[in-house]
């Protein structure tokens, strides 16, 4: 085989190649990528076997054989080419694809990943609109409680000391508006003696709440209230503060110092009722015997001594009264008086009690209506304050004794602890001397308590003045400024009947030695005697040692009792006003007479002695023969 017939085997198997090249891209691309290159690919073999039936000679059949194969080679090579490209591109988009479905991938997931955040945002939002919607009404809550907590509360800045905030209770408390509450701080609340502690106070933090102590603020009237302290330290926006919790714990001071005085006076109470029973008894003996013996008694040295006993003897139970008056538990006999006579009658003493440096006055009302009390305790009680007085008075001064009449109403009740609503009569003693100090007026009821320097003082005048007044069922207010003098008011109820007149109160007597005195007394000694002292006096007596022998002596037909003299409670529990009621069911004409040495006015009705006589403990025999003649006197009078 020649040059030119392997030139064109070459040629045919290159034009073979490239068909079968051809279908190779079309079938791995497909048409729509190679197709394009594949036909003009085609149409170039075409175009030169159109051009093959034209060759003439043997030398140009060698040309278009090399023809032939340069152009199936470079067909060839530009398919080599083309399937490079084309691998390439379908490499590139392969590699899209796969970068185009991840980034989907990632773009759902990123999708996924903010719907969800978008949800948990959704519901955060939804608990954060909760959370503010709470955190709003719990705000209104706390701060209405804050507002109107029934403490007073208020919250100051630890820096400067202004009031930051303050609920109504304080606004009360202290009787500033919220305006002017802005513009204080928390000193000018604080007494003026108590700032400096307040400012060393504030410096010591307190973490948690805890009491500060009981302090004495400042009210917008500049009064002063005791108030008890809790304070905690807390952030008020951006600034450190204190909260305040402010108690005023007056009213429970008051209450405590009423209670410690009450259970002081019932103390002082049993004590004089135990001295009045015991030795009481023990002097009412010693000054009846001494007035036996001194009855008759020629021998003036043995009277002179006598006279002695009796006059120490009344001394002991006249300090044994003033115990009873401070206790307010002195037997006391309430009826009508007129306290304008009283003072009158008294006038002379008292001015002799004064001396001549003093200048005695008196301001008396001439409409008052009488007075419901005991005359032995007012006359008592009057002196007991010129007294006083005049102590005030070491330079020479003036006294004003007056009276008037009041009422008290409801409304004043609150102002006035120990008043009562109704008609009071008002008794001023009032001086111009050196006036009381605060420290002495704070003790000045006090038992014992006396600013005198004399042996003699005991300091029982002024406490046996409160006691018997309160006993009368009045109070005692006073008023007393160093060097202006002092003014002491008492009040007293009025009485709801007239005042009787002396002539009224003239007692029939009774010729004695006709009437039987049945005498019911437990103590054998003070039995004995006044059934000597009766019976020396021309009464028929039959005596008992207690309710149930009275009783029954009274069942004999034999016993025509007139008067009853009996204690008014015994030891055993017993009442001679039981007993009282007992026999006058059999004998309704029996008179009654009550011996006491204790109080009467709170444990019974006074309203029962109207009828009866009360004998007081210890009683002379001319108290005691005078207590039954007025007992017979009230008797329809029989005629002998």
């Amino acid at each position: 085989m020649n040059f030119f017939g392997m030139l064109n085997l070459l040629a045919g198997v290159l034009e073979l190649c490239v068909p079968s090249y051809a279908l190779r891209l079309v079938r791995r691309f497909g048409a729509q990528q190679v197709g394009g290159f594949v036909v003009v690919a085609f149409a170039s073999l075409a175009l030169v076997h159109l051009v093959n039936p034209l060759k003439i000679g043997a030398n140009q059949g060698v040309s278009l054989s090399l023809v032939y194969s340069a152009a199936s080679a470079l067909l060839l090579i530009g398919m080599g080419h083309t399937e490079t490209l084309c691998r390439q591109r379908q490499q590139a988009q392969m590699e899209e694809e796969r970068l185009r479905l991840k980034l989907d991938a990632e773009a759902r997931e990123k999708a996924e990943g903010l719907v969800k955040i978008k949800q948990e945002m959704a519901q955060e939002i939804v608990r954060l609109q909760q959370q503010v919607e709470l955190l709003g009404a719990s705000e209104r809550q706390y701060r209405l409680l804050f507002t109107h907590h029934p403490h007073p509360m208020w919250i100051f800045d630890l820096r400067t000391g202004r009031i930051l905030a303050a609920n109504l209770s304080a606004f009360n408390l202290y009787g500033f508006s919220q305006q002017e509450f802005g513009t204080l701080t928390a000193k000018d609340l604080v007494a003026r003696e108590c700032s400096e502690s307040f400012l060393s106070d504030a410096a010591r933090p307190c973490s948690l709440l805890e009491s500060r102590g009981i302090w004495r603020h400042r009210r917008k009237d500049r009064s002063q209230v005791d108030v008890e302290i809790m304070a905690v330290d807390l952030k008020f926006g951006d600034c450190p503060a204190r909260l305040v919790f402010a108690e005023d714990v007056g009213p429970r001071l008051r209450r405590e110092a009423d209670l410690s005085e009450a259970t002081k006076m019932r103390i002082l109470q049993r004590t004089a009722e135990g001295v009045a029973h015991h030795f009481g008894r023990i002097l009412a003996l010693v000054e009846k015997q001494s007035c036996l013996l001194l009855e008759g008694r020629e021998n003036l040295a043995e009277a002179v001594h006598l006279q002695q006993i009796l006059s120490e003897t009344r001394r002991g139970d006249a300090l044994i009264r003033q115990l009873l008056a401070v206790g307010g538990c002195e037997a006391i006999e309430l009826q009508p008086l007129d306290l304008n006579a009283l003072i009158k009658g008294l006038e002379a003493m008292l001015r002799r009690l004064v001396g001549e440096r003093i200048t005695l006055e008196f301001d008396l009302n001439q409409d008052l209506p009488p007075v419901l009390g005991d005359s032995r305790t007012l006359e008592h009680l009057i002196v007991n304050l010129v007294l006083n007085a005049r102590d005030a008075l070491s330079h020479g001064g003036a006294i004003v004794i007056s009276t008037d009449v009041l009422w008290v109403e409801n409304q004043q009740v609150p102002r006035l602890p120990e008043a009562q609503p109704g008609q009071f009569l008002r008794l001023s003693v009032r001086d111009n001397g050196c006036g009381m100090p605060a420290e002495v007026q704070e003790h000045l009821f006090e038992p014992f308590f006396t600013t005198r320097t004399d042996e003699k003082a005991m300091g029982l005048g002024l406490a046996t003045v409160f006691g018997a007044v309160k006993q009368q069922g009045g109070w005692i207010d006073f008023n007393s400024r160093p060097r202006r003098g002092s003014d002491f008011n008492v009040f007293l109820p009025a009485a709801l009947v007239k005042a009787q007149s002396q002539a009224a109160q003239a007692l029939t007597i009774s010729p004695p030695g006709r009437e039987t005195i049945l005498l019911v007394e437990a103590d054998d000694r003070v039995r004995s005697l006044a059934d000597h002292i009766l019976r020396r006096d021309g009464f028929r007596v039959i005596e008992a040692d207690g309710p149930s022998t009275a009783l029954v002596l009274m069942e004999s037909p034999a016993n025509k009792v007139q008067v009853l003299l009996t204690d008014l409670n015994f030891q055993n529990g017993a009442s001679g006003i039981d007993l009282a009621d007992q026999l006058r069911q059999v004998h309704p004409d029996l008179q009654v007479v009550y011996a006491t040495g204790t109080q009467v006015a709170e444990e019974h009705d006074t309203s029962l002695f109207t009828r009866d006589k009360l004998l007081l403990k210890p009683y002379t025999p001319d108290q005691l023969l005078q207590a039954i003649r007025s007992s017979l006197a009230l008797r329809t009078p029989q005629l002998v």
